[in-house]
């Protein structure tokens, strides 16, 4: 008798242990983006470098905004946005200023490492900036049809 239930308390464990290794297995994996969480992918072109979302509509104070590259390191700047002569200018009046929360300026992504998410400022205000790729040269600058900017609305 003692040996039958030493037998099926053995088989129970093992079934037991089965059982929470597979429910372990499907178990859902927390998502670490939500909705409110906005990525945008910095890519070498043959035009310099593109990104997969130009203008990004964000939201105050939940949004969130993180850079990320497969290819190269590159520099996102809002302050040293100086269109060339042969690109349109900034609205007459633009002030320079960075919209992250903290404010950190310039922002480096390095290849298959992203940037941190930043919040940003509340203040509703479309904000331009630029993407400089290696040897800092400008491979994207914002003013080219609003392609890069953070349009940040309340």
């Amino acid at each position: 008798m003692r040996l039958r239930q030493a037998v099926f308390g053995l088989i129970a464990l093992v079934v037991l242990g089965i059982a929470f290794g597979v429910g372990r297995y499907f178990q859902p994996q927390p998502r670490p983006i939500t909705l409110s969480d906005h990525q945008i992918r910095v890519a070498s072109a043959s035009s310099g470098c593109e990104v997969n979302t130009p203008v990004v509509v964000m939201h105050y104070p939940n949004d969130r905004i993180q850079w990320l590259s497969n290819d190269y390191q590159y520099t996102i700047d809002f302050t040293k946005i100086d269109p060339p002569s042969n690109s349109p200018p900034l609205p007459p009046g633009y002030v320079k200023e960075t919209p992250l929360d903290p404010p950190d300026n310039p922002v480096t992504i390095d290849k298959n490492h992203p940037s941190r998410f930043f919040h940003v400022k509340h203040e509703a205000k479309y904000y331009y900036y630029a993407i400089y790729g290696q040897s800092q040269n400008l491979c994207k600058i914002s003013t080219d049809d609003h392609d890069t900017g953070l349009n940040v609305k309340p």
